[in-house]
């Protein structure tokens, strides 16, 4: 399914799935853009609006508190009134870049995901999905990194959440540091 039809849909339906494949599709393009020497600054700034609305939708499923989840259901939903806003009349924006970009992924094999700070492991993530959709013949590693990382990542936006609302953070943490832990696991084998 293309970009115009997930945008369509979405218009149609409040669908955290149908968000998230936009988003990916979206990454996947950018990135090959990117390694051909351009850039879609419309797709750019879609993944940029949608960003605080995708972590909306994540924490959803993750933060059990009634109270959050009150509060984040009514954040959702201004959210995602200003992204259709943003999305009414879509078109890409497709320019050049100075140079091709070609993705450090040894960066990836050689840089531990432990004892990292959390916006760190962020931005890791990014690398590992811009070496993942530039690298076909390492997909399927890259993927498990990337969702680990993932997973990690909700768990530290709902970390800052339940620190906000003054909640219990033990459980949360240590689900943070499975991840990571599984990430690191998995990066390790790629190591050269």
């Amino acid at each position: 399914m293309g970009l115009k039809k997930l945008i369509k849909k979405y218009f149609k339906k409040d669908d955290a799935d149908l968000l998230h494949d936009m988003r990916v599709m979206a990454r996947r393009k950018l990135s090959m853009l990117e390694k051909e020497g351009k850039m879609d600054l419309r797709l750019k700034e879609l993944l940029k609006r949608s960003s605080k609305l995708r972590d909306t939708d994540v924490l959803l499923e993750i933060c059990k508190d009634k109270k959050i989840k009150k509060y984040l259901k009514k954040k959702h939903k201004k959210l995602r009134k200003k992204f259709l806003k943003f999305l009414k009349g879509f078109k890409s924006q497709i320019v050049s870049l100075e140079e091709k970009r070609d993705f450090n992924c040894d960066k990836i094999f050689n840089t531990s995901f432990l004892n990292k700070d959390d916006k760190t492991l962020h931005k890791l993530r990014i690398v590992v999905k811009k070496c993942r959709y530039t690298n076909p013949q390492l997909e399927d590693k890259l993927k498990k990194i990337q969702d680990y990382l993932g997973k990690a990542h909700d768990y530290y936006n709902c970390e800052k959440l339940m620190r906000k609302f003054g909640k219990d953070l033990t459980k949360v943490i240590r689900k943070k540091q499975k991840y990571i832990r599984k990430a690191e696991k998995i990066r390790v084998t790629l190591q050269r």
